[in-house]
């Protein structure tokens, strides 16, 4: 199957087939399965934590409990499950109740989910520079073993624009301001390939109900959703051929940055 049958589809033309279910590790604070728009969405559940020998070990969880520490991770996995109706969900908790997570527990967690046949993983995060090497080898992995990974830009200039975002074996998201999660932009000549909306997003919140939320964290679950359809039509894509779709329907932002 080659991509020309998408283009001639589009967006609205995928929305109505009957899609396949497309698996999907949310790398994060933790989710809220108790809401409303994720109950009965999220499959299994798990936390990575360091044990008494500063060991990353992985403990399950109930997949039905709210088991978000923060209140990130239910609103990006509510972002992507409003876009995408087929979305199966994983949650990988692997941040704290800061927001913030240790390289091992993060890599832990990164491997539990490239241990498994789920097609996509969602990091909406940017990890430390000093981890680049052992991280750019399992993103080569997910991308030899098919499984997608959608990474967000780091919000605050660090040196990089996050990992691992910017790795070519992985699709890089920045945000923008866009009515829908259909209105994105693919960007020329820099390794964050698309800005997808971003800015005041109303997603789920943790406890019920709803919060506005801004950061690259909120636009790249966008694209993974878009992913998620993609896949649910076309489940034997590969990263090129998703990354050509994307490409097709967005508007083109010639400028660098």
């Amino acid at each position: 199957m080659g991509v020309e049958a998408i283009f001639s589809e589009g967006w609205e033309g995928i929305r109505k087939r009957s899609l396949a279910p497309v698996s999907v590790a949310i790398l994060d604070s933790g989710i809220d399965a108790t809401h409303p728009d994720l109950a009965g969405r999220v499959d299994s559940a798990i936390a990575v934590e360091l044990n008494a020998e500063e060991r990353a070990v992985v403990h399950e969880l109930s997949p039905t409990a709210d088991n978000d520490v923060f209140g990130h991770g239910t609103s990006v996995a509510g972002i992507i499950a409003a876009i995408a109706p087929n979305v199966r969900i994983h949650d990988v908790r692997i941040l704290s109740d800061k927001n913030i997570g240790g390289t091992d527990v993060l890599l832990r967690g990164f491997i539990h989910a490239l241990d498994r046949p789920w097609r996509l993983s969602n990091m909406s995060l940017a990890a430390i520079a000093s981890i680049r090497s052992e991280f750019s080898q399992l993103c080569e992995r997910a991308y030899f073993q098919e499984q997608i990974v959608v990474a967000a830009r780091r919000n605050l200039p660090l040196g990089d624009d996050g990992l691992p975002a910017e790795f070519s074996s992985c699709i890089g998201v920045d945000r923008g301001s866009y009515e829908t999660p259909f209105d994105y932009v693919f960007r020329e000549k820099t390794p964050i390939e698309f800005k997808a909306r971003g800015e005041a997003v109303v997603a789920p919140a943790r406890g019920g109900g709803y919060t506005s939320v801004t950061g690259t964290s909120f636009a790249t679950p966008a694209v993974c959703g878009l992913c998620a359809l993609l896949l649910g039509a076309y489940p034997d894509l590969k990263l090129f051929e998703i990354k050509t779709a994307l490409r097709h329907f967005a508007k083109v932002e010639k400028e660098g940055r």
